[in-house]
């Protein structure tokens, strides 16, 4: 499912070809990395903070698709400000992709990354999130 980029992808691992390495999970028992992909069970969540200097313009993408009934969330969160941008990532079972260009001031210091199965079945994986990109511009 990964697909390569002109920029470089500050997020390592962000397509999970290496399981869930640089990611951390909440709950380990509610992620499990299959086929190059994430998949998540409610409440489930993985995340990752990366450090930044200088401000900027960036894009955050990602691909994701959901079993029936289930719903979930990839944000990216600004600090200091707590600023949120969430991706509109349809809860299809068709994969969907989005992407958000957005800029900071200096006074960015890092951005953390948040996958989640935020409703759905608690005994089942339906959450399915791949291919998560951040790009300086």
């Amino acid at each position: 499912m990964s697909q390569q980029s002109e920029k470089t992808n500050l997020l390592k691992n962000g397509d999970f070809s290496e399981a869930g390495l640089h990611w951390k999970a909440i709950d380990a028992k509610k992620v499990d990395y299959r086929d190059g992909y994430c998949a998540l069970q409610t409440p489930g969540s993985i995340n990752r903070e990366i450090s930044i200097q200088g401000g900027g313009s960036f894009r955050f993408s990602a691909k994701m698709r959901t079993d029936p009934r289930a719903y979930g969330r990839v944000r990216l969160l600004i600090e200091p400000s707590w600023s949120i941008i969430e991706l509109n990532l349809s809860n299809s079972d068709d994969w969907t992709f989005a992407y958000t260009d957005f800029s900071v001031g200096s006074d960015a210091t890092s951005f953390k990354i948040k996958l989640e199965a935020a409703d759905g079945s608690l005994e089942t994986f339906g959450v399915y999130v791949d291919d998560v990109v951040l790009e300086r511009r």
